[in-house]
């Protein structure tokens, strides 16, 4: 009777582990975002006319395009323009500072919401593969941090294109 008390603590103790690892490397795996050839990020700010915002890149051979529909314009006021390498470099360089690529898969709603905001994701590498996000009320960590800094490297491609006009 004593030996099943031991053979099963010992059964347990093992599970244990390995779950716990499991859940570490799952946790710990990152997946690098690199050689984007396009990339999509939405997000909605209010319910009144055109309160959203989307950013929009698309890599076509050496041509890197953009575009960018900020909140309060409208989608035929949007802005389109091509960019320099660097901003791809830029763009890459904040996805992997906060980890976007385990955004994958992220799809979650709050359902007792509703009148909330959403946000829209989708990233394409060269190497086909894919990130895609979509959430409502419902956001991956880093959310807020991420759409800081990617208002900030769109919003200063617009507001210069918009300058030397």
């Amino acid at each position: 009777m004593k030996n099943k008390y031991i053979i099963l603590i010992i059964i347990l103790v093992v599970i244990f582990i390995l779950t716990t690892v499991l859940l570490c490397t799952k946790l710990l795996k990152k997946t690098e975002i690199k050689n984007i050839k396009s990339f999509s990020f939405s997000y909605s700010t209010g319910y009144a006319m055109y309160s959203n915002v989307i950013y929009s890149l698309k890599k076509d051979k050496n041509k890197v395009l953009v575009s960018i529909k900020p909140d309060g314009i409208s989608d035929e006021e949007k802005l389109e323009a091509e960019v320099d390498s660097s901003f791809l470099t830029s763009l890459e360089s904040i996805l992997n500072e906060y980890n976007v690529g385990n955004w994958n898969g992220f799809d979650k709603i709050d359902k007792y919401v509703l009148d909330g905001n959403s946000f829209s994701l989708s990233i394409m590498m060269e190497n086909d593969k894919s990130i895609s996000a979509h959430g409502y009320m419902r956001w991956p960590k880093n959310y807020t941090e991420v759409k800081n800094k990617l208002n900030n490297l769109f919003m200063k491609v617009y507001n210069n294109k918009l300058g030397n006009q």
